[in-house]
């Protein structure tokens, strides 16, 4: 069986082919804008990387089958990381422990798998098949030594990282030729009904510690935080400084799903060092899927919804039995795809950008990167106020402007997946935005919010039918134009 991606050659209807020649003249007249990046394949997730005084790169998810290592002052490809066999949708990183630290990439993809690389030695270290669906996201909790994993099977994983920490490298790089006989050997996929087996096969697995099992929908972000010791009776919050608080040793981890359900675990270790897990609560303030979360320090939760809005939610720091309080939401005109709250970037700590951190920028299903002013007197949280809210995921009018909003970003041609910032080599701060039009592209900040920039509109033109040659001659024509006058 043959397949294609080509829109040429598939069914699609007219607002399709109406949609598909305004994206062309789009790109035609925005191919230069933000500086792009252009990609072999669509990018679906990425990870921002940063060193002081080096070059920030990019660590991207492709459409394509593969992670791609991105420079982001050169724009050029530094590395592809090749092995699945289906688009790799999620990167994460882990930081083995002992004397011989390494670093290695974490990549999962539709292919129902997750692989492990060195990135010293580029060795391939392990292929993990845990699910019977696609791995939708996966994310790392180093203070526990695991690893996450979410699918379209509904199911979370949790796999132990600790073997990794004694990973012989100069065996597994040596051991190249006995690849083939590792396959024959490798553990089975797990067992499923009605779909076929999964491309990939286990090699060198690590050990799923158990699963957890509670949401009815296909599982698309995770986001983690530790949990932290009760304040002392009579003193607040805001009177000691969160990074001297004592820690518990669990963390709180949150999972959202395709319908918009949020649900909070808590992950520890008991007396004999074995990792547990327990679902605490859970909460819908979304109507539809959950495209992307951050978490903050302060408990700050933003998330990104296919029902039209963004919503901060303040989660607790001290207990994941208590659910997340909406405090302020900010419809859109269409689904959000990304969210990247500045006060929770990188840039927060960047000298050329602190005076301009308190905004809040979205991607959305329209190809426009919005600016909002959280100063704004409309965007103060009130508990309250969406308490009362009545939200039933309506759109904005695709004119309206949504309160707060002081820019909107011209530049990308289809929907914008992620948004991150960096700073450069030089010190500069910069917003990089990931789209399905195969680009990565990046905006100088904060020169981008005083940008004047017109607003391209394009306005369809109806071809001119060709006039029809009379049947009549021009006798015949003048005759007939008499006899019309004198009725």
């Amino acid at each position: 069986m043959s397949y294609t991606t080509d829109e040429g050659k598939l069914f699609q209807t007219d607002a399709q082919h109406e949609k598909s020649a305004i994206r062309a003249v789009r790109s035609q007249y925005l191919s230069e804008r933000g500086q792009p990046i252009k990609l072999a394949t669509k990018p679906i997730r990425l990870v921002v990387r940063e060193q002081p005084g080096k070059e920030a790169e990019a660590w991207v998810a492709e459409s394509g089958f593969v992670v791609r290592r991105v420079g982001l002052e050169s724009g050029k490809t530094k590395q592809i990381y090749r092995g699945h066999g289906g688009p790799v949708t999620s990167v994460a990183f882990y930081t083995t422990g002992g004397p011989d630290e390494r670093e290695l990439l974490i990549s999962g993809s539709w292919d129902k798998s997750f692989r492990i690389w060195d990135l010293q030695t580029k060795a391939h270290v392990s292929t993990n098949v845990g699910h019977i669906d696609f791995v939708k996201t996966l994310t790392v909790i180093p203070s526990l030594k695991v690893l996450v994993t979410g699918s379209s099977d509904k199911d979370i994983r949790i796999w132990d990282l600790s073997p990794l920490d004694s990973l012989d490298i100069a065996s597994i790089t040596s051991s190249a030729p006995r690849l083939e006989e590792e396959k024959e050997n490798a553990t089975p996929a797990p067992q499923q009904t009605g779909a076929a087996p999964p491309p990939a096969s286990s090699l060198r697995p690590l050990k799923c510690l158990f699963a957890l099992k509670a949401h009815s929908r296909p599982i698309e972000q995770f986001v983690s935080y530790p949990l932290l010791e009760p304040l002392p009776e009579g003193v607040e919050a805001d009177e000691v400084d969160i990074a001297t608080r004592r820690r518990t040793g669990k963390v709180a981890l949150l999972s959202a799903d395709s319908m918009g359900a949020v649900k909070v675990w808590e992950l520890r270790r008991d007396e004999r060092g074995e990792v547990k897990g327990e679902l605490r609560c859970e909460v819908r303030h979304h109507e539809l899927g959950i495209y992307d979360m951050q978490v903050g320090p302060e408990g700050e939760l933003w998330t990104a919804s296919a029902d039209n809005s963004v919503l901060l939610s303040h989660l607790s720091l001290t207990s994941a039995s208590e659910p997340p309080v909406p405090t302020l939401r900010i419809p859109h005109p269409a689904q959000t795809r990304s969210i990247l709250p500045l006060p929770l970037s990188s840039l927060a700590y960047s000298p050329s950008a602190a005076p301009h951190i308190h905004y809040l920028l979205t991607g959305s299903s329209d190809e426009l990167i919005r600016i909002f002013d959280l100063s704004d007197s409309s965007l103060d949280p009130s508990p309250s106020r969406e308490q009362k809210r009545d939200w039933r995921g309506i759109a904005l009018d695709l004119s309206a402007t949504p309160e707060g909003c002081v820019k909107e970003i011209e530049g990308h041609t289809h929907e914008i997946v992620q948004l991150c910032a960096y700073t450069t080599s030089s010190g500069e701060a910069w917003i990089l935005s990931a789209s399905l039009d195969g680009t990565l592209r990046r905006w100088k900040w904060p020169d981008v919010l005083r940008e004047k920039v017109d607003k391209l509109v394009i306005v369809p033109v109806e071809e001119e039918e060709p006039k029809k040659e009379s049947l009549l001659t021009e006798e015949e024509e003048r005759e007939l134009a008499e006899l019309m006058g004198e009725e």
